[in-house]
């Protein structure tokens, strides 16, 4: 088939690898650009999407013989949205998945074809687990194609009432609340980490937190960046900034 696919440019090269290997004939576009002057003269016969990160008119979407498929790294219908793996990940969930599902005009509602569940490291953060469910996606795309098209597969409904939303990372997300829980932390950190980073304030500056661990219920620092600096240990920052062993309430804190 002539399938085009729609996606960022670091999951591109193996979507692309993967339909290949499968006899698909793909086409890669990155915008929505004259897309549907393109697609028109491309005529595919399906259209897939992986962290495109925008919204496919639906004109757009009735163009494919077959329409698009979506992959979505949850188990849908948790974490419909645009972050659904730093949502996982700061909820502290055990598992989330690869759902690949029929687009419609409505975001990450359309019937699922094919679902995997995924276990979550304690050690991935956002950019690990997203790589690892896209890779993982990669994987199922090819027999979900397959089987979807012979009729083997019969597309399920989302419940919506078990539908949860994931929202776009922003800056301010990144700032830490020392009230919570170290385990809240923990997860914020690997939500958030690297970018757009999670952050404390101390003297009016900067402090990105890069790393931290649960020791005894209690939380300790491993990897900070001051502001403009370079990453380093938590104990080399206080050796330069003995002011935080001296402030009662900052030394709190950590």
């Amino acid at each position: 088939m002539k399938i085009v696919f729609l996606g960022v440019v670091k999951y591109a090269g193996i979507y692309k690898e993967s339909l290949k290997k499968a006899g698909h004939k793909v086409f890669v576009k990155k915008t929505l650009d004259n897309l549907n002057k393109e697609l028109e003269t491309i005529a595919p016969d399906l259209g897939i999407i992986a962290c495109f990160g925008k919204i496919i008119p639906e004109n757009i979407l009735k163009i494919p013989k077959h329409g698009f498929l979506n992959i979505h790294p949850s188990l849908l219908p948790r974490w419909r949205g645009p972050s659904p793996v730093r949502s996982a990940l700061l909820a502290g969930d055990k598992e989330t998945g690869v759902t690949i599902h029929i687009t419609t005009p409505k975001v990450d509602t359309g019937d699922i074809i094919s679902q995997k569940e995924f276990l979550i490291s304690p050690d991935d953060n956002y950019v690990t687990l997203e790589e690892k469910l896209f890779k993982e996606g990669a994987n199922m795309l090819p027999d979900a194609i397959q089987n979807w098209l012979k009729g083997d597969i019969k597309p399920q409904k989302q419940d919506e009432s078990k539908a949860t939303y994931s929202k776009k990372a922003r800056t301010e997300d990144g700032l830490i609340d020392w009230s919570k829980t170290p385990t809240e932390i923990v997860n914020q950190i690997r939500a958030f980490s690297p970018d757009p980073g999670v952050y404390t304030l101390i003297n009016g500056k900067r402090l990105k937190i890069k790393k931290a661990e649960i020791i005894e219920n209690k939380l300790k620092l491993l990897i900070v960046q001051p502001e403009s600096k370079k990453d380093m240990s938590w104990e080399a920052y206080l050796r330069g900034h003995k002011e935080i062993l001296s402030n009662q309430f900052l030394k709190s804190l950590f």
